[in-house]
């Protein structure tokens, strides 16, 4: 169990790292290949695994096919939305996105830490 927590804690530091690679880019309006990659990746996998690190799942690859399922699904949401409301502000809605998926990877960075021993 412990060893699970650990490979979720560095799998949550890893996407907090594509988080804000991602808003960067985006933010500096860099016009990259990096670019691309990074929002794709971003947007196939961090969503939907900051959602399914709450469920305990036992067997990674459940996780990863559920976190890729998820992202998928939000990212399909919110495109809908902006859509919906002839609003289509693409790097907002990813900014948006960014800033959600990072403070829920910044809760389970938290709350995954080894405890001290006193």
């Amino acid at each position: 169990m412990a060893e699970q927590l650990r490979i979720r804690r560095i799998t949550a530091y890893c996407l907090l790292g594509i988080c804000v690679l991602t808003a960067l880019l985006i933010t500096l309006d860099l016009d990259t290949p990096v670019r691309t990659i990074a929002v794709l990746l971003f947007l196939g996998t961090a969503p939907g695994w900051a959602l399914i690190s709450y469920v305990n799942v036992r067997h990674l690859s459940v996780t990863w096919i559920s976190a890729v399922g998820l992202s998928l699904s939000a990212g399909l949401i919110v495109a809908q939305l902006l859509v919906l409301t002839h609003a289509w502000h693409p790097e907002a809605a990813v900014l948006g996105m960014v800033v959600a998926t990072a403070a829920l990877l910044v809760h389970h960075v938290l709350r995954s830490r080894p405890r001290s021993v006193p």
